[in-house]
């Protein structure tokens, strides 16, 4: 994806520091009349000597925040009476991460607010999750009930897709209202057993959320191929959780993956396939990205660094996620295509189970806890394996975490980039910072973490949620409630 943001400028203006603010702030506030009307005194945080690192490039500059906007950024900006200097020579200034895809929803160890914690402590600032109706209850009741959480919950900002199925006329008459509500993306599972048989209808509902500017999250895996699998092992006997790789073959991630493509590129609505984990899959995109199909990829944590030999070691049950993990070529190739741009975002799909949940003896091939928890070190491994071991660029590290996912769901440019008038999401990175991954370190409430004991170099030291410091010092300073459901515009392809 081509970034069109401009130039950030290198000097300051010369402007005097109020005559900057209210320039910088005009755009955003409707006109610098309005700094007069103001019923309090604005905040300010200027982060000061680092390195600012946007998808479009890098350079040494000044950060200056008033109350949750980005004024300015330049170099030797002058902090004004009161305001909070944070220093950041030999630091690099980011994007706050953006993580479209968590499970903070009822059914697992983490609520809003632990995972928000985990989220701020590992750099990201807004994560998305999922609205999916109960029994009777519409997309619309979900959302209403899923925003109530959040502003009881949450620390980190918060986006949202409706959990659809099956697809129906009612679902396309909702997707206008989706819109209005600010929050245009659903989500379909292939794995689902009756996918096909609802062909028609998934058509249907492409081209309406095409017109409504609505991306469509798609998980690829056959239902059908996954259930003969499944079917054949326990004819078998082989239902245990051994047995798991087996029972998730990479054909059925392959067969779906290349149906969704089609589908994109027949209906051209924009769609987004989650947690990609093969070669293959990847290979069978390229045609309709080439193409000019609006087809966005995700890759994620488990699948660039742990290979499928986790779930025939000790403890293997505690890897199991949907899709299983695969060889190392696949590991290397879901690695490559995110330093290359082959793969648009990085996102979690954090699933936070406990041990014990995990483990628990009466799980099979048919019936898993799928995924771990992941929003802490997320950002921090992919810095040291891939910017720090594989040479990612720092460009390129921000798009995948942060500008792409920005753009696809409707955030860019308020969020995912660093500039005057964005919201104050940033993150203050120390590259040189190594920890040891640890479970005990983590602040969600899963009790393990897949990389126990591995060495992590570059964490994030201080963040900032729209102007204020919610992380800093090791310590998540944010309150439960502060987070808000962020409003996005609907997808378009300019």
């Amino acid at each position: 994806m081509t970034d069109n943001t401009p130039t950030l400028p290198e000097a300051p203006t010369p402007f005097t520091r109020r005559e900057a603010i209210r320039a910088s702030l005009g755009a955003v506030l409707a006109g610098p009349v309005l700094l007069h009307r103001s019923t309090h005194a604005a905040t300010e945080i200027l982060i000061r000597g680092g390195r600012v690192v946007n998808a479009h490039g890098v350079m040494a500059a000044d950060v200056r925040v008033i109350d949750a906007t980005i004024a300015e950024v330049g170099r030797n900006l002058r902090a004004g009476d009161g305001a909070r200097v944070i220093e950041a020579a030999g630091k690099l200034v980011m994007p706050g991460g953006i993580d479209p895809h968590t499970h903070l929803h009822p059914g697992f160890a983490d609520d809003m607010t632990s995972g928000s914690q985990a989220a701020l402590a590992g750099g990201i600032t807004t994560v998305g999750t999922f609205a999916t109706p109960a029994r009777g209850e519409s997309a619309l009741d979900a959302m209403a009930r899923m925003e109530a959480t959040i502003g009881r919950e949450a620390i980190a900002d918060v986006i949202l897709h409706a959990s659809v199925w099956p697809p129906t006329p009612d679902l396309i008459a909702a997707l206008p209202q989706l819109v209005a509500k600010g929050q245009p993306s659903i989500k379909f599972y292939m794995v689902r057993t009756d996918f096909g048989a609802q062909m028609e209808m998934v058509i249907k509902v492409l081209e309406a959320a095409r017109e409504a500017g609505v991306v469509t999250m798609i998980h690829c895996e056959d239902g059908a191929l996954l259930a003969a699998a499944v079917r054949r092992l326990t004819a078998q006997g082989k239902t245990s959780l051994e047995h798991y790789i087996a029972s998730r073959p990479a054909v059925a991630e392959l067969v779906a993956t290349q149906q969704a493509a089609g589908l994109c590129e027949d209906t051209r609505a924009p769609v987004y396939l989650v947690h990609m984990s093969s070669s293959r899959a990847l290979d069978a995109c390229r045609a309709a990205r080439a193409g000019g199909a609006p087809l966005f990829l995700e890759t994620r944590p488990l699948f660039i660094h742990l290979n499928e030999e986790k779930l025939r070691g000790p403890d293997y049950q505690l890897f199991v996620g949907q899709p299983p993990l695969r060889p190392q070529g696949d590991v290397d190739a879901m690695m490559r295509g995110l330093i290359d741009g082959s793969i648009d975002v990085l996102a979690t799909d954090h699933a936070p189970w406990t041990r014990e949940q995990k483990m628990d003896p009466q799980l099979n091939i048919a019936r898993v806890r799928p995924g771990a928890s992941d929003l802490q070190f997320m950002l921090p491994m992919f810095f040291s394996e891939g910017v720090g071991k594989r040479k990612c660029s720092l460009e390129r590290f921000v798009a995948a975490t942060s500008t792409n996912a920005a753009k696809i769901f409707g955030l860019y440019p308020k969020k995912g980039v660093i500039r005057q008038g964005a919201d104050a999401d940033l993150a203050i990175w120390d590259p040189q910072l190594t920890r040891v991954a640890r479970a005990a370190d983590d602040l969600s409430k899963s009790d393990y973490s897949p990389y126990e004991g591995w060495s992590v170099k570059g964490w994030p030291v201080t963040v900032v949620r729209r102007g204020e410091v919610v992380f800093d010092g090791g310590k998540v300073t944010g309150s439960p409630g502060s987070g808000v459901l962020s409003a996005r515009r609907p997808w378009s392809r300019a």
